[in-house]
């Protein structure tokens, strides 16, 4: 039977976040203020996250049995790096590399902003209609001729100005839609198998991760207001992804880095406090912790956001993902 019990953060990763009681695994939700515990099995879990709805109301579960396969091989290098050792370049590297690159584009997160630029994609051509005559009449003649409405005088400037400000819409955009970014992890992976690999293990305090779970920081100085920060490919950029408690993967182009270093109290609490603020509403730990909790409260209006600039509307109408698709 096609798997619809999907999970956005795989067992492979949740299963080494587990504690007291029963090796279950403590969930914080910045959204209520909700702290659970459960199973790896029935944590991060969602029906048919990652499955395609065909015409005829079935599902297509491929993506979800690529993941699976893809865990799979990645699961032997996620222990040999949990005891400290570090895959040289070899096929369990970019095994790995590519489990890491899917780790971050296959979240939540990632799928909720990639529906944000599509539908901000349709709002910012909807405005350029808008703002040119000739191409706002030449839209609607489109549209006629296609079997859709003649509109009077007033109803075509009723919605020119719909189109300048799409403020009272809520766009949704099917969760199909969103599995272009996929795609991205491709690009990805050979970046991360190249950068320098190194392990953190905490001096005091443990890590926590996250729906989210890795991150990048980059030097402030490098971002520019308006070409970015290079993403990936900055070389001051570090990448987080923890591994277990007591376990952080570090990634960079610095090749000097220390194969194994330890990190102190209040590095620790950096690194989690970072980790609780790019979540999108989950975080995860080994134990009921009241410092966890409060970082769920403190970042509770804090998740990843795009952000456009330039030609468009002064405000974007809100951008919902659709659960489920509808023809």
């Amino acid at each position: 039977m096609p798997a619809k019990r999907q999970h956005f953060n795989p067992i492979l990763h949740l299963g080494h976040f587990v504690g007291p009681p029963d090796s279950h695994v403590w969930t914080y939700d910045k959204q209520t203020g909700e702290v659970r515990h459960a199973t790896p099995e029935n944590t991060a879990v969602q029906t048919h996250f990652y499955s395609v709805e065909l015409d005829d109301g079935s599902m297509d579960t491929r993506i979800e049995d690529y993941l699976a396969e893809v865990e799979s091989s990645a699961a032997p290098i996620y222990r040999a790096l949990l005891s400290g050792n570090i895959p040289g370049e070899t096929q369990a590297r970019a095994d790995f590399a590519q489990f890491l690159a899917l780790m971050y584009v296959r979240t939540p997160a990632m799928r909720r902003m990639a529906g944000e630029i599509q539908g901000r994609s349709v709002q910012i051509r909807n405005y350029a209609y808008a703002t040119n005559p000739k191409a706002f009449d030449s839209l609607l003649r489109r549209v006629e001729k296609n079997g859709g409405p003649v509109l009077n005088t007033e109803e075509k400037e009723q919605l020119r100005q719909k189109f300048l400000d799409p403020t009272d819409y809520i766009i949704q955009v099917s969760k199909e839609r969103t599995f272009h970014v996929l795609r991205a992890a491709d690009k990805l992976a050979p970046i991360l198998f190249d950068m320098k690999w190194s392990i953190a293990r905490p001096l005091g305090g443990f890590f926590i991760t996250t729906d989210n779970p890795l991150i990048r920081e980059v030097d402030p100085k490098t971002r520019h207001p308006f070409y970015g920060d290079h993403g990936f490919l900055n070389k001051t950029a570090e990448v987080l992804y923890p591994l277990s408690p007591g376990c952080l993967l570090l990634m960079s182009w610095d090749r000097a880095a220390v194969d194994v270093g330890v990190f102190e109290p209040a590095h620790m609490h950096l690194v989690n406090r970072s980790l609780a603020a790019r979540s999108d509403r989950y975080l995860y730990g080994h134990v009921r912790d009241d410092q966890v909790k409060q970082l769920a409260v403190e970042f509770k209006d804090s998740r990843p956001n795009m952000t456009t600039r330039g030609f468009g509307p002064d405000k974007f109408a809100k951008v919902e993902v659709a659960r489920r698709f509808r023809k």
